[in-house]
């Protein structure tokens, strides 16, 4: 029999003791499984109420006109100044008539002799003194007398600037004494006792309200002015979305309160609510803003599909969206009620992992 040396026998003892730890090692690496990502979930669920939405405002003049004269003129009077209340029918500025004036008595004096020619020249054809085509150019003269004695009389009239309603100066473009010409601006005018809000709505957002929807409720909220609401109503929608935006204006009108100056060009959130049906209601769903994302595809959430005991599997769904709101962003297809919604790292999961879900 073969006898191994000291030295051989512990070499052989150190390579199987070597072999034993490397299987132990890599043993090891098969059973430990590697711990799965947490993921924060939310249940879907059909809103209770009607939807609620909010829209950066910009306040208008229910009414406004730039008034001007009708013929040219030096500015003799200004007789109101920016800021100042006037009624209809009110005289805001005058031009000097002079020449208008001794127009007018020109016209006047035209007139006056064609219409007594007129008269002497019916008796005088009816008579055949004078013959039918003589008397058709009398008619003739007396006509062009009268169009111009009125035109003189409007213009003496136009020398005087109305104010066409009841409202505020709002913005004066010229001083006294100078000259203007017809048409050009002489005060902006502005009906404020009634202001316009006018916001711009998304066309997913027109699409889904009612042509003849009344059951809308909608206030007015002014950062300035904290804690009031004032109610507003709806006026009119634009049927010609912005070539840009892609956006439809729509304009509501409020009473101007009584103790509060509410100006042209001022902001203001526009609070709506509509009261939806129980059909209308299991159309939409409001999540998180932080949940819904965007790639080229489009818009897209992450769903948690349970595969077990504490085990979930992430699935990516595609989603239409409608209007950002108070309740979060307005969901119209593409997820279900009863759904698990991923709401917190969303960055760090993907379609298809398995992650760690009660």
């Amino acid at each position: 029999m073969f006898n191994e040396s000291p030295q051989i026998k512990f070499m052989s003892l150190l390579f199987i003791y070597i072999l034993s730890l490397s299987a132990c090692s890599d043993n090891d690496g098969l059973i430990v499984e590697k711990p799965l990502r947490p993921v924060r979930t939310i249940i879907i669920e059909i809103p209770e109420s009607g939807r609620v939405m909010e829209y950066t405002a910009v306040v208008d003049a229910s009414q406004k006109a730039d008034l001007s004269f009708k013929v040219s003129g030096e500015i003799v009077e200004l007789l109101v100044k920016q800021g100042d209340e006037v009624k209809k029918g009110q005289v805001l500025a005058k031009l000097n008539d002079k020449d208008i004036k001794l127009k007018l008595a020109e016209a006047q004096s035209y007139f006056d002799k064609a219409k007594a020619d007129y008269d002497r020249g019916v008796n005088l054809v009816e008579r055949k003194v004078i013959s039918k085509s003589d008397f058709d150019n009398l008619t003739s003269l007396y006509a062009t007398g009268s169009t111009q004695l009125e035109s003189a009389k409007n213009n003496l009239e136009y020398t005087n600037l109305i104010a066409s309603f009841n409202g505020v100066i709002a913005k004066k473009y010229t001083e006294n004494f100078q000259e203007v010409s017809a048409k050009q601006s002489i005060f902006a005018l502005h009906n404020i006792e009634k202001v316009h809000l006018i916001i711009d709505v998304p066309e997913s957002v027109i699409i889904q309200i009612p042509r003849n929807d009344t059951s809308r409720k909608t206030v007015v909220l002014f950062d300035e002015i904290p804690g009031q609401e004032f109610p507003a109503q709806f006026k009119e929608v634009s049927l010609q979305a912005d070539e840009v935006t892609k956006t439809y204006e729509v304009t509501f009108i409020m009473d101007n309160p009584v103790n509060h100056t509410i100006l042209p060009g001022m902001s203001a959130i526009l609070r709506g609510t509509q009261r939806l049906n129980n059909a209308d209601l299991e159309k939409r769903f409001y999540l998180p803003s932080n949940s819904v994302l965007k790639d080229s595809d489009g818009n897209y959430v992450f769903i948690v599909e349970s595969i077990g005991e504490g085990k979930g599997k992430i699935v990516k769904l595609s989603v239409q969206i409608g209007e950002i709101t108070s309740q979060g962003i307005e969901v119209f297809s593409g997820v279900s009620s009863g759904q698990y919604l991923v709401t917190a790292g969303v960055s760090k999961i993907s379609d298809g992992m398995t992650v760690k879900f009660n």
